[in-house]
This record gives structure tokens, sequence and C-alpha cells, in this order.
């Protein structure tokens, strides 16, 4: 959602920080800068929690999306959109404050929050925090079996049994986390110990190592005491943690574990580190190398007997090397002596094994030997070994393969052959480009898999970093984003091109893989020293792939972004504005609550549309203007712009326009009670979307034969027609599920779950109301997930009948929008608010105008004035046939039917009811015909005898 103003009153109790000048409330959700409040939306507010929470830690966007963003993908600009507007909201800070500035970036880390905590609030004691066992940071999963380590393992695990404090101590690459890990799974299998992992690489400022602990062992951040938390929630627990890459903070670590280890005797401690705590009590394995072949080895047998072969030839094995003879033994045992049993090292060689003799490499290898030193400066500390392996690595690259592979580094998904040239145009020639892809992939630097018929290649993320780091040392940077932004153009204008003209599925095949391409190019082009015109492109041209992928959230924030930033840098471009002002309404339409800022943007986009002369982008906003005033109960206005769409629509001759200005038509009228139009809209859209093309036109984003069917089947059951009404539906969700498409399953099931609850099916019902909810919230719907909440009321009345929650539904319908009061008042005619009746006597709220006056009857009925009852249900019965409202008009006449026998007069009574039961579909079994039949024969009971 977009970000509004957070500017809440102060509250009572709730945590707070001090970070010199700035105070940050979370639970007030208040900031104060130097005493004064500081506005920023509830996004950013999350956000600048999550930093705050990790101060002087580098928290990555992967993180930041998952935590903030739920459901949505890492590379995404709405991160750094969000933290620049924090930066802007908070200012500098005071010489006092001891920074520089509140939050930096580092590329490929991430975000840091770097002010220095004064004082810390909890309305919470610490030992009141929970009284259940916390949630433990769970051990990394291997995907690999341990070679070689064995004895070291049991070794350790020994040593555990009978010492609380362990620490294995090597160089970077050797294997310490590998061996931690597996130790900490055996206490747990075999003693039962939990086991929480601790990994302290991300630290940077070492006076948040008791944090950080407390977080590994799941007690809730914001203690004013990290100790004090973390010995509440562990006394009288075993407990195992595993403190992972200790070098950088020993100091404070050593203190934080001997403090820890005084007051929790049922703590263990497994560190890893390049250096021992200094403790009491510690003991410490010194980890080397895995043992190298002793001697010469005169056969692959005895060769393999060493760890350190044993893994190489394990993990060539896996890479797909050849079967290895005899004559390979000594070239084996070369490479494995150059690589000094670095596991990770190995490992990465090995996997080249699979692709050129052993015998030739370990020629290669000779010269570059000491390129694999695990000691090398100007790494961090967990890649020191696989950056001296990928500089091996690089060194043994000829120059148009190292340029190529540096070009590469730009691409941030898989790609195509062409891909390839297009960001290397100019700098290699083809030919020489081709051969350098395929030795590149012989080298195992970059992958390919060949069931993949689209984009068979990619680069690992750990040779992408050390790529780029390459090109930026060379000045190639900038050079390939530029590359990389106008060809992540060209693909997307080349897709949108190809959309007519194959399936949709098969179109999503072709060209999903490109989203992380897509993202990054746009957050380059968004940057200062980015072209604005390529974003500008660039979201427009993407729109029909982040609707296929059902990412409506992210391409919302995405178009946000370029907006803001035409407008800061006084882009005028009317085309652009139409496009994105358009682009951005649809997607707020499908994401978003409502809210009064969709007016404004409406009028925005409708305004340059026109004066761009864009007729694409003017149908799109007048069906954004109509689909907005529907969702909102504003159907006369909703009716007037869906008729001012289709006039406009009309000259055109555009098959894909005519469908969508239809199925608004359809929407339009079935809520003004217009039921036989609504219903001749549905079917004229449904004849046209059969044939017509999926183009930018109807691109809103959702299936046009699910959306006409969508309103049809709730049409369909307020005719009468209920079976054919439950087919409409089970078909079309049928066909959303199929797809895959997650709007188009919400958009059916928008329709479906009114008719299921409608026509009494409780299974089928439950299931579409969990569907629906889940898929919104996995996509970031925020739009549609408003209508699983309402359908759950119903559910829950008509099925649980649960007095209390009838009562409090009842209790809570004057603050609910006008579309929920209206959709409740269909499930219970106790549930009519009061102001509907004044919506319908001014000639709104049609489509439920008859289950109103209903609603109405029975709160006379219940006052006991039944003539006054009678008057309302007689005036539902007349409403419900003016619209051919068949359904509505049966529920009035049962009701009519029971008035009458509670005054005694049976014979109407009768006549009401056979005549209700003379006109009823005799395929249909919905509760309500068994209600009407059994009084049907209570009343010739009464009457014969």
């Amino acid at each position: 959602m977009a970000d509004q103003p957070c500017d809440h009153p102060p509250q009572a109790g709730g945590d707070a920080w001090q970070f010199g000048s700035l105070v940050i409330s979370e639970l007030q959700r208040r900031i104060e800068v130097r005493g004064s409040p500081v506005r920023i939306g509830p996004r950013s507010f999350e956000l600048l929690m999550l930093l705050v929470k990790h101060a002087g830690e580098f928290v990555g966007n992967r993180h930041l999306l998952s935590a903030v963003w739920a459901g949505v993908v890492v590379e995404d600009a709405s991160v750094r959109v969000h933290i620049s507007l924090i930066r802007k909201a908070l200012g500098a800070p005071l010489p006092s404050d001891g920074c520089l500035e509140w939050i930096s970036n580092v590329p490929l880390r991430g975000y840091r929050f770097n002010g220095q905590l004064t004082s810390r609030r909890s309305s919470t004691s610490v030992t009141s925090q929970t009284a259940n066992h916390p949630a433990l940071t769970l051990l990394p999963s291997r995907l690999t079996t341990l070679v070689g380590r064995q004895a070291t393992v049991d070794e350790v695990a020994s040593l555990m049994q009978v010492n609380r404090l362990v620490t294995i101590v090597g160089p970077g690459g050797i294997g310490k986390t590998s061996i931690a890990v597996c130790v900490a799974v055996r206490l747990q299998a075999e003693l039962g110990i939990p086991a929480a992992f601790a990994d302290f690489s991300p630290l940077v400022s070492p006076e948040h190592v008791p944090d950080a602990v407390a977080r590994a062992l799941g007690v809730p951040a914001g203690a004013s005491d990290a100790i004090d938390a973390i010995h509440s929630n562990l006394v009288g627990r075993p407990v195992l943690l595993v403190a992972d890459n200790c070098e950088h903070v020993l100091g404070p670590l050593a203190a934080t574990v001997d403090r820890l280890l005084s007051r929790l005797p049922g703590l263990r401690v497994l560190a890893t580190s390049r250096e021992s705590l200094q403790l009491p009590g510690e003991r410490l394995i010194r980890l080397l190398g895995l043992d190298l072949p002793a001697g010469r080895s005169t056969s692959l047998e005895q060769l393999s007997r060493s760890p350190a072969a044993e893994l190489l030839l394990a993990r060539a094995k896996a890479a797909g090397a050849a079967d290895f003879n005899e004559g390979d033994t000594e070239a084996l045992a070369a490479i494995t002596r150059q690589l000094q049993g670095v596991p990770l090292a190995i490992e990465l060689v090995a996997a080249q094994l699979g692709k050129q003799p052993a015998r030739d490499l370990a020629l290669r290898l000779q010269d570059h030997a000491r390129l694999l030193s695990i000691g090398r400066r100007g790494a961090f500390d967990r890649q020191r070994s696989l950056a001296a392996a990928l500089d091996w690595s690089m060194a043994l690259l000829d120059e148009k393969e190292a340029q190529l592979l540096r070009a590469l580094s730009a691409f941030r998904g898989r790609f195509d052959m062409e891909a390839a040239l297009a960001i290397c145009m100019g700098k290699i020639e083809p030919d020489d480009a081709l051969d350098a892809l395929s030795s590149l992939v012989d080298k195992s630097l970059v992958m390919f898999d060949p069931s993949s018929q689209v984009a068979p290649y990619r680069l690992l993320d750990t040779t992408r970093a050390y790529a780029a780091s390459h090109a930026t040392r060379f000045g190639e940077e900038p050079m390939l984003l530029q590359r990389h932004a106008a060809h992540m153009l060209d693909a997307m204008r080349a897709a949108t091109a190809e959309l007519p003209l194959i399936e949709e599925a098969q179109w999503g095949e072709r060209h999903v893989h490109r989203l992380d391409d897509v993202r990054f190019a746009l957050r380059n082009s968004l940057a200062d020293s980015g072209d604005l015109q390529v974003a500008a492109a660039l979201v427009a041209a993407s729109s029909p792939l982040w609707f296929h992928a059902s990412l409506l959230a992210e391409y919302r924030d995405g178009v946000a972004a370029t907006l803001a930033a035409m407008e800061s840098r006084r882009a005028d471009d009317a085309m652009a504005t139409a496009s994105l002002s358009t682009a951005l309404l649809v997607a707020m339409l499908h994401t978003e609550a409502l809210s009064p800022s969709l007016d404004g943007l409406w009028l925005k986009a409708i305004s340059a549309a026109r004066q761009a002369e864009a007729p694409v982008f003017q149908l799109q906003a007048l069906w954004g203007r109509c689909t907005y005033e529907m969702f909102r109960g504003e159907y006369p206005l909703a009716l007037r712009h869906a008729d001012e769409l289709m006039q406009v629509i009309m000259p055109w001759g555009d098959a894909a326009a005519l469908n969508l200005a239809h199925r608004t038509c359809a929407m339009a009228n079935h809520f003004s009670g217009r039921l036989a139009i609504s219903s001749a809209h549905s079917h004229a859209s449904l004849l046209i979307g059969e044939h017509a093309p999926r183009t930018p036109t109807n691109m809103v984003g959702v299936d046009p034969i699910v959306a006409a069917n969508a309103m049809l089947s709730r049409t369909q059951w307020l005719q009468g027609d209920l079976a054919q009404a439950l087919e409409t539906a089970i078909g079309m969700v049928e066909r959303a599920r199929q797809s895959k498409h997650s709007l188009s399953l919400c958009a059916a099931l928008f329709g479906a779950c009114p008719v299921a609850l409608w026509s009494g099916q409780k299974e089928l019902a439950g299931e579409w109301i969990e569907l629906m909810r889940k898929e919104a919230t996995r996509r970031g719907l925020g739009g549609w997930l408003r209508f699983p909440e309402w359908y759950h009321d119903g559910w829950r009345l008509l099925f649980e009948d649960a007095a209390e929650h009838r009562r409090k539904v009842r209790e809570l319908l004057p603050g609910f929008e006008v579309p929920r009061q209206e959709m409740l008042a269909t499930f219970s005619v106790d549930w009519v608010a009061p102001s509907l009746m004044a919506r319908v006597l001014a000639g709104e709220s049609a489509w439920c105008a008859a289950e109103v006056w209903r609603g109405e009857a029975r709160r006379h009925a219940r006052e006991g004035n039944l003539g006054e009852a009678e008057a309302c249900l007689n005036q539902a019965m007349a409403v419900a046939l003016e619209q051919g409202a068949a359904a509505w008009h049966w529920r009035a006449s049962y009701d009519l039917a029971r008035l009458l026998i509670r005054r005694g007069e049976h014979r109407q009574a009768s006549s009401v009811v056979r005549k209700v039961l003379a006109n009823w579909p005799r395929t249909d079994s919905a509760p309500l015909l068994k209600r009407i039949e059994r009084l049907a024969s209570a009343l010739f009971r009464r009457i014969e005898s």
C-alpha cells in the first residue's frame, strides 16, 4: 500500500530507542528528531524499525523485502525509494549523534543503521516476556554430505558432552561451520539438546553482539538487558549455541559467553573462529586442511584414502565428471596437493573436472596455486578462500573470456545467447563471444541447463559478484548497466508484441525468467546516474509480464518510484506520465484498500491520457475509475463512467477494447440492479473474449473469460438460475486454477464465493474463501483481500449459527464500508445496516434493494408492526420482480408467507408459497426451496384439516 503519514498521538508504554537526537517508539509508531515529530509512512516505519533492531549490521534486500513486503522478491526499487524517504525525513545527524549518516548502504551487503544507542526503555519486564520456550534460530541445512571430517566430528561431539565451551579454530574456507553444524545435529539427535545458530559474519559493530546472541536464542527484540532476557528465557533448559564466524567480535562475544555460561548451567557453546575466545575452561580444536595423499599414489583406490582426494573425487562425480582411470591418478594427486586441502577451493575446482581432463587441469594449476592463499586481504572473512579460488579461475581465462564474464555479471537471472551477445555488442566479435561463452560453460563459470529451451545460461551469485567487482575495477560498470537496461527494454517491447500471437501460458514460459533482470535494470535506471526515460519506458513495456506473474504490489511500487523520480527531476513527458499514472491506478486497485488518493490519481491519469492523445491509456483510466466507483458502492457514478467507456470504444472496432468495455458495463449494470442488461454484456464479453487477443489494451490483469463469468455467475443466481450459476462459478474457478494466475483466481472467487454461500454449499464455499485469502495474501493483492473477510462472516453465520458472531457483526455494521454492508445484508436480514435503507430510497444499493426491504420488514415484525412489515415485504417483491431478481423475490415470498401464518391467514400464505413453487426451477435443490416445501406441506395439512 502507498505510504500515508504516520504521526500518531503518544500512547502509554511500548519500547523506545534513543540514538542521540533521534528517538523512536515502536508501539506508538512515533519518531522524534531533536524533540520534533517526524512523519513517515507505515512501510517506511517498518523498514526503519527492522534496521534499528539490527543496528550496526548490514541487512540485505532479501531480508528487508521478506519482512516488510511479504511475498515480494529481491532487487526491488521500493527498498531504495523508502530508504531515501527515511533519510530525507530524519535529516543529517548532529556531530554529537556519533555517525555521519543514519543509514548507509554497501552494494551486495545491504543497508545498515549507524546510530549509537544511548538509552532504551521497555514497558514489559524481561521476566514476563514469555512463559513459552523461545523459537531458536535453526541450524543451516547442508545440501551435501561431509567428506573426510568424520573423525573431527566425533572428537568435537565427544568434547561437547563433557565441556560447555568448545571452539573450532582455523582459517577461512577450511570447513569450520560444516563441522559445527554436523556436531550440533548429532547432539540434537543423540542427547535431545536443542541447538540455536548465530552467524556473526554480518555484524559490523561489536557492541551489538549481545543482541545478536539474543536473537539466535529466540529472545524478543528490544529488551533493556539482553543477558537478563536470555537468562529469563533459558533458565533451567539445556541449549547448544553454535556461534559462527566470531573472529572480528572476539572481545564482546567472550564477555557475553562468559556471563551466560556462569548464569545458565544448561547452556553449551560451540564456536567457530580464527582465534580462540581465551576463556577459562575453553577447549580448542585446531582445524587444518584435509589430509593430503601421502607419498606417491600408485592407484585411484590408494589415492581416494586421503580425505582431500576423497572430497575432490566425490564432488567431481557430482559435477558430472566421467569415470577416472588409473592414468588420471598422478594428475588428481597433483591437483589435490596444489589446493592444500582447503575444502572450499577443492569443491570449486572439482566442478571443472566435469569439463576438462584432470591432466590439463593439473598443468594449468601449477602457476596459479599461490592465488589460493586463504589469508588473502581485501575480501570478506567468509569469502577469502572462495575469492582466492575465483582469482585462480579468472587467471585461467584469456582476454575475451574474461571480458565476456565481466559483461555477463550484469545479468541477474537466466539469459540466452542473444542476450549474451547484446551485452557485449561492439566489444567482442559475435563469433568470438560465442566461443568465449562455450569456454566459460566448460570451466563452470557459466552454468548451462540443457533442459531449458528459452534461457539456459546463468551465473552463480558468487561468480557474478566476483565478476562484477572486476568490471568495476576495469571501469566497465556504467557502460554495462546502460547496455543491460537497453537490452531489457528491447526484450520487453518484443515480448509485448508477441502477446496476441501465442497462448498466455506459452508467452509466460518464454519471458517470466526476465523478471529479475527487469527489476535490476529498473533500479539502475532510476538511480541518479541512470536514464529516467529508459526507466519509464521499461515500466510501461514490462507491464504485461508483471500482470502475468501477479506481482502487482511490486509493480505498483516500481511505477510509483518512477513517477516520483520524474516529478523530482521535472521530467516533462506527457506520454510517459499518462502511461505511468494509468499503470499505477490499475495496480493500486488490485493491491490496496480503497482510499481518496485514487481520486487524484485518476484525474492525473485521464488528464495525461487526453493531453498525450493516448486512447489506450484513456480506456484503462476510465476502466479504473469505473472499478473504483463500484468497489466503493457509488454505482450510479460507475454506470455513468461505464457508459462513457462504451461510447469511447464503440468507434474503435478493437475487439480487445470492446471486450473490456462489455465486462465493465456488465459489472456496473449488475450493481445498479439492471440484471438483464448485465447478463447481455457478460455474454457479449464472453463471445468476444474467446477470440480477442491479449494486448496492452485489455491488460488490466484478469483473464477476460474469468472476469466475464465472475459477474455472470452472480447475475444468474439473482435471476433465479441457481444451478447454472453454480456451474458457471465452478467452471471459472477451475479455469483460473489451471492458469495458475493469482489475479484471475481472485477475480473468479470474487464472483464464485457469494454464489456458493447463497446456494448453501458449505464445503465448497469454505474451500473457496480460504483459497482467495491465501492467494491475495501470497501475492500482496490487498485490493482483493477484504472480500474473503466478508465472505467468511457469511460462512460462519450460515454454517455455524454463532449467536455471538451474529451480534458482534451487527454491532460493527455502521463502521463497515457500503459494499460490505450490502454483501452482509444478503447473508442475513438481521445484518441490514440502517443506512442502507436510506441508500435504497435514494436509488442506490439497487442490486440488493429487495434484501434491504426484507430487513426493514424483519425490524417492523420484531417490533410487532405486522402491517408495516407486510408492506415492506410487498415492496421487496415488487423491486425484485422489476429487476428480474427471482432469488430475492422467492426469499421475500417466503418471509411474507411466514408473516401471514403469524397473523393466522393460512390460505393467503398457502397461495404465496404455491406461486413460488410453481415458478421455481425444478432442477434446483437450494436450501430455500427445501424450507418453502416444508412450509407448504405444513400449510396444506393445516388447511385440509
